[in-house]
């Protein structure tokens, strides 16, 4: 059952509309890529201006070598699996937009990880394709790719929750504003889809999601393992074996 929820009439958006036009347009400028009072260069330290500047976030320029879609789909992975968890101990639906968004989310850079490392492989994977939100696109490409190239994914036994995922979310969110923004520009009976429309089985939703974790995580390693392998002059990988992987199971004869 949904707790706090508010309806806002047409006078109440009014008004949120008018007061926000009478504080005026001190934020409809673009500010500076590198605006001072948000960021600063680790060895310099903070700047005067981000000294006097009172904020709750701010970017700091570190010389690190850039993070990839691996790294943040691990990281909303954690986030999920921590809303999950509050889910299921509350039961309240306020968390169902927040755990689609995460898994989605978490889908989504999967597979534009497995995506990009194609693309070192040589494969072509498109600027337009990578940008999108466009899940089945994004996996039909990557799927494509794998089986022109002999990859051994489809043995893995958690290929049809993978796809089955994908599927579901690609019906209900193709576009993936849904969770994030509550009304989606797509549409459904002959409306704008509204996410408080949408519900969970988590019983399948938890076990598809780890599956699909997995399962993206495995191929985009081998993948990444392999160009390691040229790189390091190895004959085999002596960290990583791209075979262990869960195997259908096959009929004896």
């Amino acid at each position: 059952m949904r707790s706090g929820y508010r309806t806002l009439n047409r006078e109440s958006i009014r008004r949120a509309l008018a007061l926000s036009l009478s504080q005026g347009n001190t934020m409809t400028q673009k500010p500076p890529a590198d605006d001072p009072r948000f960021h600063h260069e680790i060895w310099a330290g903070p700047t005067t201006e981000s000294a006097e500047t009172v904020s709750g976030i701010y970017y700091v320029e570190n010389h690190n070598g850039q993070c990839s879609y691996v790294e943040l789909a691990l990281d909303f992975r954690m986030a999920a699996d921590l809303v999950i968890e509050a889910y299921q101990r509350d039961g309240l639906g306020n968390w169902t937009a927040p755990i689609a968004h995460l898994v989605r989310q978490t889908l989504e850079l999967r597979l534009k990880a497995l995506l990009d490392m194609i693309g070192q492989k040589g494969g072509e994977i498109g600027t337009r394709l990578i940008r999108s939100h466009d899940l089945k696109a994004i996996w039909t490409r990557c799927s494509d790719w794998l089986g022109e190239s002999a990859y051994r994914f489809r043995e893995d036994a958690r290929l049809a929750q993978t796809e089955r995922l994908i599927e579901a979310f690609h019906a209900i969110d193709p576009s993936g504003d849904l969770f994030r923004f509550g009304i989606s520009n797509q549409t459904a009976f002959g409306k704008q889809k509204s996410y408080d429309r949408v519900g969970l089985r988590m019983e399948i939703l938890v076990s598809d999601f780890a599956a699909s974790d997995a399962f993206l995580h495995h191929w985009e390693a081998v993948l990444l393992r392999e160009i390691i392998a040229i790189e390091m002059k190895w004959d085999e990988d002596p960290f990583f074996d791209p075979n262990n992987f869960p195997k259908l199971a096959v009929d004896p004869p």
